[in-house]
């Protein structure tokens, strides 16, 4: 029987409960987390009998083959931990049904891999074959991705997406690398975009004293997330568009420029293989060297990092406040040595 989404959220609830060992999980308090948890991500609550069929077909063979702790006991009630310590869902294969399903929904998948639309799926489903064992048993060494597993924020990246589903204005306990304390900011959340290895969160803060208007959070920096009951505030951005006119997430109020910059030969066609900027990249058909490449960004922290990555390979023709800037960044770099 194919596991639904309200009955694996709850299975992830419970392995978390039965993995902590730090808290003595009654069936009443078992109850009142699931509960707490699945009215938090939007779903109704769930009796008692629902949840002892839950662990029951953990238990079973059919379902997880979880081994529950014998004989633990909170006074006359029973504690709910697993038996070993170190086990998780997380590390357990997929059920023959569960299987069964997945297989089919990346096959499925696969149908759209070559459409320019989904591109991603390139990347993804070699990622979910391997993970799930589905494809060459020595895949890692057939290929790596760049990752950051050590990267901070990225256990809120599910949580703030299930918030940005349902619309919910959040409260978030914010500390930026220039501050000592951290603050409470209202935000009504619109999108997430990973860059540079690094998640952030774009949406429009509330603050009676503060800033109010489009902000730009870094997960890394976040400390607590609560959803709150206010009314969430639409946006019209488009941001299916709003990152074209930049590169990376810093967008000010500046309009983008024509920056025309000459590459070395050397290094000419990784430019071209790889653009800087792929909306607006253009050749300079007036250069017989063919060197000449322009984009139409806005001049943010992120497009000066990015042409300083280049190194001796690249110089700013124009605009003279690009020229500009870059030098006074290669100065200050310079007296550093």
């Amino acid at each position: 029987m194919a596991i639904t989404k309200g009955a694996q959220i709850r299975y992830s609830i419970l392995d978390r409960c039965f993995s902590n060992p730090a808290i003595n999980y009654t069936k009443i308090k078992l109850l009142d987390t699931i509960n707490s948890k699945l009215i938090e991500l939007g779903y109704d609550g769930i009796a008692l009998r629902q949840m002892q069929y839950d662990i029951a077909f953990m238990e079973s063979s059919e379902g997880f083959g979880i081994e529950l702790a014998q004989g633990l006991n909170d006074g006359r009630k029973r504690i709910f931990r697993y038996a070993d310590p170190k086990f998780s869902l997380a590390d357990h294969p997929l059920n023959q049904s569960d299987q069964e399903q997945l297989k089919t929904t990346l096959s499925i998948l696969s149908r759209y891999r070559y459409r320019e639309e989904f591109e991603w799926l390139d990347e993804l489903l070699p990622r979910i074959e391997a993970a799930f064992e589905f494809a060459h048993n020595d895949y890692s060494s057939l290929i790596s991705y760049q990752s950051n597993r050590d990267y901070v924020g990225q256990s809120w990246v599910g949580k703030i997406y299930n918030y940005l589903i349902q619309k919910k204005v959040l409260e978030i306990t914010y500390r930026s690398f220039n501050q000592e304390q951290s603050e409470n900011r209202i935000i009504h959340p619109y999108h997430l975009k990973q860059f540079n290895n690094r998640w952030f969160l774009f949406g429009h803060q509330i603050s009676e004293n503060g800033y109010s208007g489009l902000t730009t959070l870094a997960l890394d920096r976040i400390l607590d997330i609560l959803p709150n009951d206010n009314k969430f505030i639409e946006t019209h951005i488009e941001w299916g568009d709003y990152f074209d006119e930049m590169i990376g997430v810093s967008k000010s109020d500046e309009k983008p420029v024509l920056i025309t910059l000459r590459f070395r030969e050397s290094r000419i066609k990784y430019i071209d293989t790889k653009p800087i900027h792929g909306a607006t990249q253009k050749n300079v058909t007036t250069d017989p060297s063919g060197l000449t490449r322009t984009i139409e960004v806005i001049p943010n922290r992120e497009l000066y990092q990015k042409l300083l990555s280049f190194g001796e390979d690249v110089t700013v023709v124009s605009p003279e406040s690009v020229k500009q800037k870059m030098i006074e960044k290669i100065q200050q770099m310079k007296e550093n040595y």
